[in-house]
Formats: C-alpha cells, structure tokens, sequence
C-alpha cells in the first residue's frame, strides 16, 4: 500500500467521515474486503458489507479485543501507574487510553488493589497492571464495584489481599479511588487493623486523608499517639490491648481471652490507657474517640509503607 494510499485512509478517519468511509478506503487500497471494529463499543462495519454474514460480526469484536490487547501488552502498567504515583492526569487521554483496550472510563471507575500474591490475572473485567513486585492495580467497571466484582474475587482466588475502593463515577477521581484500594489492601495486611465489618468507616477516614492529611494527623495526635509514645518509652502494649479490647466490643473477659492474660492485666492496661490519653474506653465517647485515632494511625502508617520506594 502506498503511503499517498494510507494517507488518504488516515484523512477519511481523522475528517469524521464514519468508518464505512474508511473501510472503504482501506479496502479499495488493498484489493480485498476490510473490517473496521471499534474495540470500546462494538461496532463493526465490513467492505464490501456481503464479505462477512452480519451475525458473524461480534466474533469479528472480539478478535479486535483480543488483538488490541496483544499489540499493546504494556500501555495497561502506563496508564496505572500514572494513577498510582497521583500526578495530575490528563482526563481525555486517560478516558481515550482507556478505551483502547475496551474499558469505558468516562463514566469513571471502580479500583482494585491486590498486594502479597503470585499469579497475575487476566485483565478480562478491566485494565490490570503490576505496579511493583507483589502489588497489582485494576480498574473496572462501576457497575462491577463492590466486593464480588470478578477482578476482585479473581484476585483472591489467587492468594492475594484485595482492597475494593467505593465508585468514582468521574474519571478525574481515578487516581483517588486507586490511592483507596492501595491502601485498603495495605490494611488488610495488618491483623490490628480488623479492617473486616470496618470498611465504611476505614473509607471514611482514608477520604479525609486524601483531602487534608493534617486532619487525620491531628486525629491520631489528639487520641492514640500519647499511646504509641508510651508503648516505644516503657515497651508495653497498651495499643495491642486497646485495639483488641475495641474489637472485641468492649469485653475484658474475651480480650483476655484472645490476648491469654489475666482479667486483672487488662484491666490494668485499660486504666493505663485511660491514664496516659486522657480518653476512657469503658465510656462510649472515649471508646469512639479512640477507635477513630487508632484507624487513624492504621492508615497513616499505610500510607507511609506506601511511599517507601521497592
């Protein structure tokens, strides 16, 4: 073919004249019938249109699909870790990188975050990349959010740790909802955490981080932190009990249980964290308070882990 050829097929798409203009074109150019397929909607148009049955042209979809995947193996981890590293991100090239490879950004997204496996899926529901040894990002579908989306429970099949963010119905909140799911995920590796029935909350508290980081500073200062001084002065776990305690719903009989100590050592232990934060967790407002700084600090110290390089 020609270069004055393909220039004028090139000419046929780039003026808008629809893609039955510019199979026909190519297929004039080549000599033989052509297929144009919009990977991100389907649509397919044939030239001449007797070359292919029409209930023939969604296998025709598909392959495109396929293909576009295989010739642009790579572009996916790009256009993630874009979104990973929270430089601003150019919305219509975002949305147009998207579609290439079949997703539709534009009504915005639902991220998924796997951390701690092995075995990399296929990116079937979604753009699915690995962003650093044992850590994968995906972007899916809104309408495939939550946590039974099949990106998701596909991940955990495999042996990884996933975190689900809450839909961004906007793609300019992409790289927000990829910082959630990180996050999310980084907690779900961190036994006192007890992200498990907390997720709302947890999401809560990282949306505060994202907008303000100080505010969730001055949460951990004002609750937890006198506890996390004391515990690294005098080597004690007055942390560990306290968050034991909280989620065992204020039982000292089952935290000493799950912790094996005596009702009596809890009981110690909570009156010094009464003591040491001026906060009480045998009253509702303190244990509240104290729930809250300590989810604080959880995700203050995943965000940390996070920005550490490697």
């Amino acid at each position: 073919m020609s270069p004055s050829t393909s220039l004028a097929i090139v000419s046929d798409a780039v003026a808008g004249d629809g893609l039955e203009r510019v199979a026909r074109s190519a297929s004039e150019a080549l000599g033989r019938p052509v297929a144009v397929i919009c990977p991100s909607s389907g649509a397919t148009i044939v030239w001449p249109a007797e070359a292919v049955p029409a209930d023939r042209h969604d296998e025709l979809a598909a392959a495109a699909n396929a293909i576009v995947r295989l010739i642009a193996v790579d572009e996916p981890r790009h256009v993630i870790e874009a979104l990973v590293d929270g430089a601003p991100v150019d919305v219509d090239a975002l949305v147009d990188e998207g579609r290439r490879h079949g997703l539709d950004l534009a009504g915005g997204a639902v991220a998924v975050c796997g951390i701690g496996g092995a075995e990399i899926v296929d990116d079937e529901d979604g753009l699915v990349a690995s962003v650093r040894p044992g850590r994968v990002v995906g972007l899916v579908p809104p309408d495939s959010g939550g946590e039974a989306c099949g990106l998701a429970e596909r991940l955990r099949r495999a042996g990884w740790l996933v975190g689900v963010s809450a839909p961004r119905q906007q793609p300019a909140l992409l790289g927000e909802a990829v910082r959630e799911a990180m996050l999310l995920a980084e907690l779900l590796a961190v036994p006192g955490a007890a992200l498990a029935g907390q997720e709302d909350t947890y999401r809560l508290l990282i949306g505060v981080l994202l907008r303000d980081p100080s505010e969730l500073e001055q949460l951990r200062e004002s609750t937890v932190a006198p506890l996390l001084a004391y515990d690294d002065e005098h080597e004690s776990e007055l942390l560990v009990t306290l968050g034991t305690f909280l989620t065992r719903h204020g039982s000292t009989t089952e935290t000493a249980e799950a912790m094996q100590l005596h009702r009596h050592t809890v009981g110690y232990r909570l009156s010094r964290v009464r003591d040491v934060s001026g906060l009480s967790p045998y009253e509702s407002d303190g244990r509240e308070r104290l729930g809250l700084g300590l989810k604080a600090a959880h995700i203050l110290a995943a965000r940390d882990r996070l920005s550490q390089p490697g």
